[in-house]
């Protein structure tokens, strides 16, 4: 007799199964055509409603709640860091608040200028991390963030000859090393972003491992990216 697949008890491991769960239904609704997305705001709008509706079904007590908020300032004083989504699930026998930002992007072929495109990607990572390895968050825990990027753009996973872009590097099976200063001062851009956000320096080792997807009606390739920022 087979036992009852259950869900997980421990929180961070159930958030993060809830996350996956969401990811992969948003993912096979986006090849399917069920939505227009053609811009990153529908990207926030239908992945933050799977989330919801997802998350609630994954509140297992009576004392657990789900919410679900956007564009939330996660900047400390005056700095503001405003974070796509972020998760909240509330257990109310143990008096604790678990959160989970999510930053997203959507790149597509008419957004020209990868070089931009490569640099925010590092921007939205190197937020979360440093939001994610804070020792100290007086009103809840973060035991994890998550990135997401969908493009239709190959040179975003293609491995690049020259210039920023092996420097900024997003193609497959690429890492974010830790302790390293990512900058470029090369070029216009590069020197642009350097001045207003300085260079990067990341806490651990992060890689880029990208799936791959047609879309049903026309075939148009697609690349999904799934990154998780642990502590």
């Amino acid at each position: 007799m087979e036992s009852i697949r259950t869900i997980p008890q421990k929180i961070d491991e159930r958030i993060n199964e809830m996350i996956e769960l969401s990811w992969n239904i948003f993912v096979n609704q986006f090849i399917s055509n069920k939505y227009a997305i053609n811009l990153e705001a529908p990207f926030q709008l239908h992945f933050s409603t799977i989330l919801k509706s997802v998350g609630e079904m994954y509140c297992l007590n009576k004392d657990e709640s789900f919410h679900i908020n956007l564009e939330v300032n996660m900047g400390e004083q005056q700095k503001k860091n405003y974070i796509d989504i972020v998760l909240e699930y509330y257990i109310g026998s143990l008096g604790k608040t678990y959160k989970v930002p999510i930053e997203l992007k959507y790149r597509t072929l008419s957004q020209s200028a990868e070089d931009i495109g490569v640099m925010e990607i590092y921007k939205d990572i190197y937020s979360l991390d440093k939001i994610t390895s804070k020792d100290n968050h007086e009103d809840c825990i973060i035991p994890f963030s998550y990135f997401f990027c969908i493009t239709n753009n190959s040179r975003y996973i293609k491995v690049p000859g020259y210039g920023l872009k092996t420097v900024f590097k997003t193609y497959n099976e690429s890492d974010i090393e830790p302790f390293k200063e990512y900058k470029y001062l090369e070029t216009k851009e590069g020197k642009k972003f350097f001045d207003k956000y300085g260079a990067l320096t990341f806490s651990k080792t992060y890689k880029f491992l990208w799936c791959e997807g047609d879309k049903v009606k026309d075939g148009e390739k697609y690349w999904f990216l799934k990154m998780m920022i642990n502590r």
